[in-house]
């Protein structure tokens, strides 16, 4: 009877140090963002996180303390069972924990429930890891899958190996009640509330946060609470009270200022510029000589300065942009077809008018389930990676972005006007592989990034100087924005930074004289801002806020996983969701702004919920 107690002790405790070692490989592994951190707060990490550490140690306990109850007379088998059972655990764990070190890299939080849906389309999820560092990774995880493995294969055969008959009388209750009193260590103590990522996250840093989280924990929750609750986890008031306050934010204001030729029915060319982020723009005050060709062409139109993304992924920044909805903190609403059947969009507003519609994208637009989106829109063409030649795709995500320039350009000379067209740019998407020589030298990451923009900036400069050549440039809006923005480069440390983005009209429809907007604003509100000029409903758009229209409210709401950044002309606040804590600050913000930005998030989850 005492070695199986010894046993289940030591198996148990050996899981809670792996991982507290797992926490280690994640400080080093992000060791900058960890030397950003007082050497207290990594022991405050590890601390914060040693319950949820136990609670999944005893999620791991339950099935071997339970077989444990028929090893009363016969236990040979046990010590095998066992070890099978510990080395798919092992594995599972392991290649969990290694992944996700690259992917809190990529995404900005612990790998969760969502990265499932990339999975539907695993080249191009495989592409997204394309500038990772892929052999010390398979070479960590194998040293890892050994070690660990021989540790907890050890205990089994020097405890498991010298069972004794029981009588079945004591084994049996005994590793009942044992087994039964894992609830306990499991939901986090005797406390109300069970164990949640609350309990572990302490701090206004949220990178100690993460550190503190459990990743099979955090995955294994998300996984089974992911797509079946109807609950709004970001309940701070009632209802009514939360709609309103959200209400006031769009209320109509006086005229729109004017800045689009009204006479006739003007074409409208959207070009979705994949991670372009503000902080490699030298117009918009980021690092000069990344994007050289915008910052040139920028003199010809209206730049729009103070533009934040919504969301931190494409399949977020594509439903804001054509379909002025914003962002989930824990969700996106483009993975489910029966709610953005529901949604207002650009390109539906425009087929019911007249215009001729179509998308372009050099990938698969299945990734992320955006096709299902496009075709419900009313798009009456799709050219993606299927209309491409293989000699002019990248290795791993899909056809070059001059490449899909060049396509748009032959195509529109042969489209009937007016057209709505959409194109959304790949190349500065990991791996960051472009078929130019290297015009931004370096391996690491951020170089490659950014000589990923460089490329796209050419590619971008070629398609307008030969689109000015043709006869419908003079009707034609161009409007170039981006669908997210990017950690890097990590110029900055704010999170805003992350999410401020360009934005850019141009083109012979253009009225206004070329100038600078300032005017704070949301990638959503781009929707409203676009029909209003082109003298078309956008009733329908009821989180898109015209940008040009007097007397609006200046904000910008932004979600990452699990936050909200909440932007206004004086300053600025981040929260992190699940403390509850107040992150970053700066400015002048009222009090009332949290509980305004809290009442944004509530509204539009609830809203989420219901479609």
């Amino acid at each position: 009877m005492r070695k199986r107690l010894e046993f289940i002790a030591l198996y148990g405790l050996a899981w809670v140090v792996i991982f507290q070692f797992f926490r280690v490989i994640f400080l080093a592994y992000h060791y900058k963002k960890a030397l950003e951190l007082p050497c207290s707060l990594w022991v405050a990490s590890a601390g914060h996180g040693l319950p949820m550490d136990i609670s999944f140690a005893a999620y791991i306990l339950a099935i071997p303390t339970l077989l444990l109850i028929f090893t009363g007379r016969r236990w040979e088998w046990y010590r095998k069972t066992m070890s099978v059972y510990t080395a798919v655990v092992v594995t599972l764990i392991t290649l969990l924990t290694v992944i996700d070190l690259e992917l809190f890299r990529a995404w900005g939080f612990r790998i969760d429930a969502t990265s499932l849906h990339y999975l539907e389309t695993p080249a191009e999820a495989m592409a997204s890891m394309g500038a990772a560092p892929v052999v010390p990774l398979v070479i960590l995880l194998i040293v890892l899958l050994f070690g660990v493995n021989r540790l907890l294969q050890t205990i089994i055969r020097r405890t498991a190996g010298l069972f004794r008959q029981v009588a079945h009388i004591v084994v049996i209750p005994a590793f009942l009640v044992i087994a039964g009193s894992l609830i306990i260590p499991i939901r986090g103590g005797f406390q109300l509330a069970p164990m949640n990522e609350s309990a572990v996250f302490f701090s206004d840093k949220s990178f100690a946060n993460y550190a503190a989280v459990n990743v099979p924990w955090n995955y294994t929750r998300s996984l089974i609470s992911q797509g079946y609750s109807n609950k709004n986890p970001f309940k701070y008031t009632e209802d009514a009270e939360a709609n309103e306050i959200v209400a006031d934010l769009y209320r109509p204001g006086g005229a729109t200022r004017q800045v689009i030729d009204t006479t006739g029915k003007k074409n409208v060319l959207v070009i979705i510029w994949e991670s372009f982020t503000s902080k490699a723009v030298g117009s918009l005050g980021g690092i000069s000589g990344v994007t050289p060709e915008f910052d040139r062409i920028s003199k010809e139109g209206l730049l729009f300065t103070n533009i934040y993304a919504s969301g931190n992924r494409s399949d977020k920044g594509m439903v804001a942009i054509l379909s002025g909805y914003p962002a989930q903190p824990t969700a996106s609403i483009i993975k489910i077809p029966k709610k953005t059947a529901s949604l207002p969009s650009l390109p539906t507003i425009f087929k019911n008018n007249g215009w001729k519609t179509s998308f372009y994208y050099g990938g698969e637009t299945e990734f992320a389930n955006m096709k299902s989106y496009f075709l419900q829109q009313g798009f009456d063409r799709i050219v993606d990676i299927n209309d491409f030649d293989s000699k002019d795709m990248n290795s791993k995500w899909g056809a070059h972005d001059h490449v899909v320039f060049k396509r748009l350009l032959n195509d529109l000379d042969r489209e009937k006007e007016p057209f709505f067209s959409t194109m959304f740019t790949l190349s500065s998407h990991e791996p960051f592989e472009v078929p130019t020589k290297t015009a931004i030298p370096g391996n690491d990451p951020e170089h490659l990034f950014l000589n990923a923009l460089h490329y796209t900036d050419e590619s971008l400069s070629a398609f307008l100087r030969e689109a000015k050549t043709k006869s419908w440039w003079g009707n034609t809006l161009v409007v170039i924005i981006a669908d997210h923005g990017h950690p890097l480069p990590e110029t900055r440390k704010d999170k805003p930074s992350e999410f401020h983005i360009p934005m850019l009209w141009l083109g012979g429809a253009l009225a206004a004289a070329p100038s600078r907007v300032d005017t704070l604003a949301s990638q959503t509100d781009l929707a409203a801002t676009l029909l209003n000029q082109m003298r078309l409903p956008s009733g329908t758009f009821v989180w898109s806020n015209d940008i040009f229209k007097q007397g609006r409210h200046d904000f910008a709401y932004f979600a990452f996983n699990n936050g909200l950044g909440w932007m206004r002309p004086n300053g600025f606040t981040v929260r992190d969701n699940i403390g509850g804590n107040i992150t970053e600050k700066n400015g002048a913000l009222s009090a009332q702004e949290e509980g305004l930005a809290k009442a944004y998030l509530q509204s539009s989850f609830a809203d989420y919920l219901k479609r």
